[in-house]
């Protein structure tokens, strides 16, 4: 199956007054003034004309002329070597893992191999050398649960997955699935479930790695989006999307069909419902690369309602507040309400794709290809500061308590923290 992604790119670098060496080189500086003008002269018309009746949804965009002081770097660690800045464009897709004591840090890379590091210093406690590149974020699971002892589930590009002890990388157990398994397994009751990139869903014995089912959709032959959507799991039902654009129903335990849900409408090209859905009441959060974003009754997959995004990407539902945020390769963030009423809109200049927004505290975290890390307000959409890693990031942060973790394109990881 062919696997690309539909992305739009800006030939200006970001402007962004950021943390870090590389967000302060001088060589970007010569081109903010640039930006600025440019950013003047599009707001111009905008400013021009009759004030409407009704406000207009806002659409939010900022130039990080003020960084907020929100995150600063502790520590970084080089797993690639390094390469001309215009040789090729890397990309690296693993997001880290944190033991439930938050003292180990786990993070693969496309050098095919896992490291394990202090989360205090980043030292390497230990590291494993797999078969094939790791584009996955591992699951953590704490001693009882699986065994006597924590392990740590992992994916790889080759299909395998692999339970590691956690604390020495000795392997427990492993199982050979069809594709690249890049999302992170769930665990519900004794059964873990793995989506492969073959637009399949695989149900493990969680303490053995023994099959118990799987479930496949017919593959498409027409342009697809990388990526499989990971699966949500409410009770006894599994709610996952594919690469033909459809969202299916199965029970938990036995992979039945319940009911199937076809998204893309009249689209014949990039169709994919890859983005793991949310559930918000008894709303069922979903997106459609080709046709947006929609909100299906839980109990039958019937639509209340659809808003239209181009590129829809990976969404955040934060069910206390009642909100949805989503990804858009081409229009930048968005959040919606529980009704699919935007609220509002945040365009990032030269972004290329974007990861799922992460949920920390009163902040929204997202990656960018092209640039790096962005954090902004969730209620507001402001953003409020930016940091470059050098050559963007495709893979998306991960963040407990104080701490923030990202994995750049040119294979340097980040371990930042609140400043306050």
């Amino acid at each position: 199956m062919s696997r690309t992604v539909l992305a739009k790119s800006s030939f200006l670098a970001h402007a962004a007054q950021g943390i870090g060496p590389a967000a302060q080189t001088a060589r970007r500086r010569p081109l903010r003034w640039l930006f600025l003008v440019l950013s003047l002269v599009s707001f111009l018309p905008a400013c021009i004309g009759t004030r409407s009746l009704r406000a207009p949804v806002p659409v939010v965009r900022s130039e990080f002329a003020v960084a907020r002081d929100i995150l600063r770097m502790r520590w970084s660690k080089t797993f690639a070597s390094r390469v001309p800045f215009f040789s090729y464009k890397p990309q690296e897709f693993a997001t880290a893992e944190i033991s439930d004591d938050g003292s180990m840090v786990f993070i693969g890379s496309s050098k095919k191999t896992l490291f394990a590091l202090s989360q205090r210093t980043g030292e390497v406690r230990w590291q494993r050398t797999f078969d094939s590149s790791l584009s996955s974020h591992p699951l953590f699971l704490k001693a009882g649960v699986a065994g006597p002892q924590a392990l740590l589930l992992v994916g790889e590009d080759a299909g395998q997955v692999s339970a590691l002890v956690a604390d020495t990388g000795e392997p427990r157990w492993t199982y050979r699935a069809r594709g690249p398994v890049q999302n992170q397994p769930v665990l519900a009751g004794s059964l873990l479930y793995v989506t492969s990139n073959e637009g399949r869903i695989y149900a493990l014995d969680v303490r053995t790695g023994a099959w118990r089912w799987q479930y496949e959709r017919e593959a498409t032959d027409t342009f697809s989006v990388r990526g499989q959507a990971a699966p949500l799991v409410v009770k006894d039902r599994i709610f996952i999307g594919f690469p033909d654009g459809y969202l299916s129903c199965l029970n938990a335990e036995t992979g039945e069909v319940l009911w199937n849900r076809p998204l893309a409408g009249d689209a014949s090209r990039f169709i994919d419902a890859d983005g793991a859905p949310g559930l918000i009441g008894d709303t069922l959060v979903v997106s459609c690369y080709a046709s947006g974003l929609f909100g299906l009754d839980v109990k039958d997959g019937s639509v209340r309602w659809r808003y239209e995004i181009e590129a829809a990407g990976p969404l955040t539902v934060d069910v206390e507040h009642e909100r949805i945020y989503v990804s858009s390769a081409t229009q930048g963030l968005f959040c919606l309400d529980k009704k699919g009423r935007k609220l509002w809109q945040q365009v990032l200049q030269g972004q290329g794709e974007l990861s799922r927004p992460i949920l920390w505290g009163p902040y929204l975290l997202v990656s960018a290809a092209q640039s790096g890390l962005h954090i902004a307000d969730a209620e507001s959409g402001e953003l409020l500061q930016f940091f470059a890693p050098g050559q963007g990031a495709t893979a998306a942060p991960m963040a407990k308590g104080r701490d923030v973790y990202l994995l750049s394109n040119a294979g340097d990881f980040f371990a930042l923290t609140r400043t306050h």
